[in-house]
């Protein structure tokens, strides 16, 4: 790069910075009083996904005469919605072990499990996406539908199959770095 294009580029990022470090400003206490904040974010979908197909071969070198099997013509219809926050190591222990025991499951044992198997550090923030009970009618719930399962070197069809108002809410997925 020239460099008159470098100063170009350094000039305006600077102009940039000044500006934005201008645009901010102290609150007094009436102000901030009024500020309100939460943490997190919450998504919702409206699901249309088509997929042509989905196949899987066990067909290679050492294996010429290998089968296949294709799902084909797959939708999945519906809506959700999702919340994403972080959690701290206290957070999702108890998030973690509240889960655990509303199956009945020790929950503490549990933590425990993941802390004695390397698992979970029991330090490490989580992000943990769930689908709260936002209170959506069941049929607006993911449909999933595949319109014929077909094996290889045949153009017979197995049928179809579908799995509808596949309800969601209640759900939490948690995930971090190891």
């Amino acid at each position: 790069m020239p460099r008159c294009h470098l100063l170009m580029l350094v000039a305006f990022a600077l102009l940039l910075l000044s500006n934005a470090a201008r645009a901010m400003s102290s609150l007094d206490d009436a102000d901030l009083a009024e500020v309100h904040g939460r943490d997190g974010v919450t998504l919702a979908a409206d699901l249309d996904i088509k997929i042509g197909s989905f196949s899987y071969s066990n067909k290679s070198a050492a294996n010429p005469d290998g089968g296949s099997i294709s799902f084909n013509n797959i939708t999945l219809r519906g809506m959700f919605v999702m919340t994403v926050d972080l959690l701290n190591s206290a957070s999702f222990g108890t998030a973690m072990s509240n889960s655990m025991a509303a199956y009945g499951a020790d929950g503490a044992a549990g933590i425990s499990r993941l802390l004695s198997s390397g698992t979970y550090d029991g330090r490490s923030d989580v992000i943990q996406f769930a689908l709260p009970n936002a209170g959506l009618d069941h049929r607006l719930s993911p449909s999933l539908a595949i319109g014929s399962v077909t094996m290889g070197n045949s153009s017979a069809s197995f049928g179809s199959f579908a799995f509808t108002n596949i309800d969601l809410q209640g759900s939490k997925i948690w995930m971090w770095a190891r």
